[in-house]
């Protein structure tokens, strides 16, 4: 008795190899930019790498503050603080000879010097940026160590560990959000003509009004920031205030034409008027806060406007890591 199986055989369809590549971009820049270093890409045409290990360049670190209640167990939570943070990059050189080694040895020590352009300035910094499926973010490091020199004995290879420190530890969008509101813009923004033969209403900049009135805009970011805030004249006088807390009044006149320009960032805190210092335009008790991500509300005051009159708001949004 003969049996026959009948039997089908289908081959397993092949799966895709798991990329060999970081897709990710990071190079190194001076910080004025005029210096780019690229560390990573396809292997082959690698000549400065960023290799394995390298630290601190992803969730910022935390301090916290805690209390006790006698009788109870734990401690509370009573606040965060965000330090700033280290960064460890483990880099190779690899040159065509001990001349083109030499050559990306210099680049490297001209991207990280930390001597600042005169005695009375901060130390100069550096970045690294990363371009991810995140978008494009860069971390301004300051160099510690590392490039003092170790020998290895082959001529065109190098090898090191570059210890560097983020002052401020939030990575930072590459590009800067900006924000232009002027007197009669089409955009529905500033004051409101509700109630008027316009049912809907129109907000926009008007002469000696709230231009801002619980104004609810959207700040994209990923942690709080500091804006940059810039004001055209003609302005009799200006007040800005918003729901987080910043508060800023400009008592005397801006002219036109001028621009009144305010860092409200701590570490950069600066007011100028057309380029020239102007701290006092701005009236002492004023406060600077920073914006939060999502929803924040700004009222703003500017008396005789006109069609000239210009606000503008700036920002990079931060976020926890650097991809």
């Amino acid at each position: 008795m003969s049996f026959f199986v009948l039997a089908s055989v289908s081959s397993t369809p092949p799966t895709e190899p798991p990329a060999s590549e970081d897709s990710r971009k990071i190079w190194l820049e001076s910080s004025d930019g005029s210096i780019v270093v690229p560390v990573n890409g396809p292997i082959r045409q690698r000549r400065v790498s960023l290799l394995n290990g390298f630290a601190g360049l992803e969730v910022a670190p935390s301090e916290l503050e805690t209390s006790g209640t006698p009788g109870v167990e734990g401690t509370n939570l009573s606040s965060v603080t965000f330090p700033q943070r280290d960064v460890l990059l483990p880099m190779s050189l690899l040159g065509a000879d001990q001349g083109e080694m030499w050559a990306l040895r210099r680049q490297i020590w001209e991207v990280t010097d930390p001597t600042p352009p005169t005695p009375n300035d901060p130390p100069r910094t550096f970045r690294i940026v990363a371009e991810s499926a995140s978008g494009r973010r860069q971390l301004e490091l300051c160099y510690v160590s590392g490039l003092e020199g170790d020998e290895l004995g082959v001529p065109f290879f190098d090898r090191f560990v570059l210890q560097a420190l983020a002052a401020q530890p939030f990575p930072e969008d590459r590009e800067a959000v900006r924000r232009e509101f002027p007197l009669g813009s089409a955009e529905p923004f500033l004051s409101s003509s509700a109630g008027t033969d316009r049912p809907w209403g129109t907000r926009q900049l008007a002469p000696s009004t709230v231009i801002g009135e619980d104004m609810h805009l959207q700040m994209v970011s990923g942690r709080p920031f500091y804006p940059t805030i810039e004001l055209r004249g003609p302005a009799s006088s200006a007040t800005i205030t918003s729901s987080t807390g910043l508060s800023i009044h400009v008592p005397a006149p801006i002219p036109a034409g001028q621009t009144l320009r305010i860092v409200t960032d701590p570490r950069y805190k600066s007011i100028r008027l057309d380029g020239a210092l102007a701290a006092g335009r701005v009236a002492r008790g004023s406060r600077f806060a920073p914006f939060v991500p999502g929803e924040n509300v700004l009222d703003v005051v500017v008396p005789d406007a006109t069609s000239q009159t210009l606000l503008a708001l700036e920002w990079r949004g931060r976020h926890r890591s650097l991809w």
